[in-house]
């Protein structure tokens, strides 16, 4: 679990992005595609897990989506129809489908991905609300 003294504390809100999302415009210094604002939840196998509003789910799922679009549509994981949240484990991780509805207008996510805490301004675009 991430200790307090460098990760955001459970409850705490702040913006979350993704290795996969990271480039280096210069050599040493990282820069996002995108953030997404978050409530941490706690954590999960040592990885975030996170709490998203409308405008963030959205934004994230595209991204997803885009990249299955990128790499190959076998890698489409992730299908958000505006309210219903439906996630689809690979089969190397057992295959499986959960659908999650938003609690108090947000979707929990996590799925063992290693989300990061990143500056906000060193992001392309942020979604999301507090």
């Amino acid at each position: 679990m991430p200790t307090p003294d460098y990760e955001p504390r459970r409850g705490s809100t702040a913006v979350f992005s993704g290795r996969w999302l990271r480039y280096e415009p210069v050599p040493g210094f990282d820069r996002y595609h995108e953030g997404y604002r978050a409530t941490v939840l706690g954590w999960w196998n040592g990885a975030f897990e996170l709490a998203l509003d409308h405008e963030a789910m959205t934004a994230l799922a595209q991204t997803f989506n885009a990249m299955a679009d990128y790499v190959g549509g076998d890698w489409r994981t992730v299908d958000f129809d505006g309210r219903t949240l439906t996630i689809a484990r690979p089969q190397s991780v057992g295959g499986g489908v959960h659908r999650a509805e938003p609690d108090e207008g947000r979707y929990r996510i996590g799925w063992g991905l290693p989300w990061l805490p990143v500056d906000p301004h060193r992001c392309d675009r942020v979604f999301g609300h507090p």
